[in-house]
């Protein structure tokens, strides 16, 4: 329920879902994924930690607020948690 209320049509394509617990990840590129993704991020951490970061381009890295909220990211580019 909590993805059909924010992304309907998302909700009834997706075919995999990874959970994950106390996570740190080095920047890599989904090369599997055929389109975005979301992202949650759960429990007692610091206001501005727990995003996902994707890289726009050479110089500029987008932070995707994803504390306590679903954030979409395109995973063919680089990103990291």
């Amino acid at each position: 329920d909590a993805m059909k209320s924010v992304d309907p049509i998302f909700s009834t394509q997706y075919t995999a879902l990874a959970l994950t617990h106390n996570f740190e990840g080095s920047p890599h590129i989904d090369r599997q994924n055929v389109g975005p993704f979301y992202g949650l991020a759960l429990g007692e951490f610091d206001d501005g930690t727990g995003g996902i970061m994707v890289e726009c381009s050479a110089r500029v890295v987008a932070v995707v607020n994803t504390k306590n909220r679903l954030g979409k990211v395109d995973g063919r580019y680089p990103h990291w948690v």
